[in-house]
This record gives structure tokens, sequence and C-alpha cells, in this order.
């Protein structure tokens, strides 16, 4: 009976996205890997993420900067403040096709804003729906960067720089 309930329960769970595997020799560990989705950022996900990524923050920085949301309505604008950081989102003298890309670098921004006495730094894997994160040292990212034949899969950091941003293409 138990083999059937197994069976059953693989079969009704939910599938996994299809993947490309690492690159051969690919040095990163994706154990490790934090999944963002650059559109949940851009729709006022930003400082939830960061509350959710604390834990993984505090192994490397003893008090994590606070970081508030300012949401205006009526005007659709968002920002995100952390001390004295402010990055807009959306809103007046934003572009609305590059939120994503904003919410990006905001979001690596704050979490790097942290990291500035420790080893690591935050770097980014991939991008859109597919964005997600890494604590790596400067050791760790130019193996990576070395031994990852496809750019596309190498760690990023993400800069306010249209049009990619800093993503590796």
């Amino acid at each position: 009976m138990k083999p059937f309930i197994e069976r059953l329960k693989s079969m009704l769970s939910a599938p996994k996205p299809a993947a490309d595997p690492p690159s051969a020799g690919d040095p990163l560990n994706y154990d490790q890997f934090i999944h963002l989705d650059a559109e949940d950022l851009a729709e006022q996900g930003i400082a939830a993420a960061y509350r959710e990524l604390t834990p993984q923050l505090l192994q490397y920085t003893r008090s994590p900067i606070e970081v508030t949301e300012e949401i205006d309505s009526d005007s659709g604008s968002y920002a995100v403040r952390a001390a004295e950081l402010r990055f807009p989102i959306w809103g007046r003298g934003t572009s609305n096709r590059d939120g994503w890309q904003r919410a990006t670098v905001a979001f690596f921004a704050l979490v790097n804003a942290n990291l500035k006495n420790s080893s690591h730094k935050f770097y980014a894997l991939y991008g859109g729906n597919d964005l997600g994160g890494l604590f790596l040292t400067e050791e760790e990212f130019a193996a990576a960067r070395q031994a990852i034949k496809k750019q596309s899969e190498w760690p990023w950091v993400p800069v306010d720089e249209p049009p990619h941003y800093g993503c590796p293409n």
C-alpha cells in the first residue's frame, strides 16, 4: 500500500519546471539558490522578499538595514527605501516597461548595502520570472564565470544601466 500512496502523491504533486542542467564543471551550489522572480519584486514585493531573505542575510551581517515601501495607489507609484537609499520602481519619472529591472536593481542594491563589511556579496542568477540570487565570495564569483560556458548562466550584479541592467547576454 505504501508504494501506491507514494506513487499517487508524486502523480498529484505540482510538476517541477523544466530547467537547463547546469554547465559541466559548474562550481555554484544551487541548493543555496534563492528564488525571487522580478515580476513579484516589481509588484510591491521587495519588502516581503527582503524579510524572507533576512535569515540568510543574518549569516553575513549582524543588523540588516530596515527596508520600507512607499506605495501611492492614487498615482500608481511604488518605491523602496533603506537608510539613505531610495529606489523608484513605478510612477512619475519612470518608464513603465523597465519596472522589473528597476526592482531587481533595487533589491540587490539593498541586500548588498548590508554586505559592505562581509566577504560575501549577493549575486543575481538568470532574470525575469526565473530571477534568483546566491551569496558568493569574489573567488566563487570569479570561479563560476570562468567555469560556466554560457554567459546567460553566469552570476551577475544588477546595475541601473539599461538596456541589460548588468545581466550577461
